[in-house]
């Protein structure tokens, strides 16, 4: 989750949010735990769905056998945590979201924030042979 982010946040993420949970995924705002207890979490991991953003340095702690779909706004797309993913040996996958506009889409070019269709996340999940 970034609900307390002001910048890069999944517009419909009640929606994603309720869409993943039918899969047994749970929602975690990183921002209310200690860095401990993040390290201990993606330890044991199995799964990470999440928007590009400062959290997903904490992959350095997933286990080699840990999938990454990683969300992005069509406005920017960063491969940096690829980069930590494919160092790490962890599968990653992205999902480039939807063009539109709201407050946030004239600022800096890494503010957007993301819109997510649901069936491309989808898509992407069954790519990522997560049933």
């Amino acid at each position: 989750c970034r609900k307390l982010a002001s910048w890069r946040r999944v517009v419909n993420e009640d929606e994603v949010v309720s869409f993943l949970a039918k899969f047994g995924f749970i929602s975690i705002t990183l921002e209310s735990l200690t860095v401990a207890e993040q390290a201990a979490l993606m330890s044991k991991v199995k799964v990470i769905v999440a928007p590009h953003g400062a959290g997903l340095t904490n992959l350095v702690f997933c286990n080699s056998e840990s999938k990454v779909i990683e969300i992005f706004s069509p406005k920017y797309i960063n491969s940096i945590y690829w980069k930590i993913s494919s160092f790490y040996h962890l599968s990653h996958y992205y999902l480039i979201g939807e063009n539109f506009e709201n407050d946030n889409s004239d600022k800096q070019p890494w503010k957007p924030d993301i819109l997510v269709d649901i069936k491309q996340l989808r898509k992407i999940m069954k790519l990522a042979e997560i049933e």
